[in-house]
């Protein structure tokens, strides 16, 4: 079934979508950093459950994407290789709990 399409997601937070997180202890607080691009095809696409946990964090939202498995790992790959680039274009936010 080469042609079947499956669901995967993004999250997006208003014309940006997510592509990366980390997490940082500063001062005893937690520190956790987003990354965000404004490029659709370089967003890390997700499972479900995590689209929704990153929109909560975040205050975003998720978007559904109905693509053939090659599809899915193209979109994989595209983001890989922004992530092992210089980022360019990527739009940070940090949240301190």
């Amino acid at each position: 079934m080469p042609n079947r399409e499956y669901p995967y997601y993004f999250m997006k937070l208003g014309t940006l979508y997510y592509v990366y997180h980390l997490y940082k202890n500063v001062k005893k607080k937690e520190v956790s950093g987003y990354e965000f691009t404004n490029d659709k095809s370089l967003a890390f696409p997700v499972d479900e459950v995590s689209a929704k946990q990153l929109a909560d964090e975040c205050g975003g939202h998720i978007v559904m994407k109905n693509a053939t498995f090659n599809d899915y790992i193209s979109q994989g790959e595209r983001w890989s290789h922004f992530i092992d680039s210089k980022r360019k274009n990527i739009w940070k936010i940090y949240i301190i709990n």
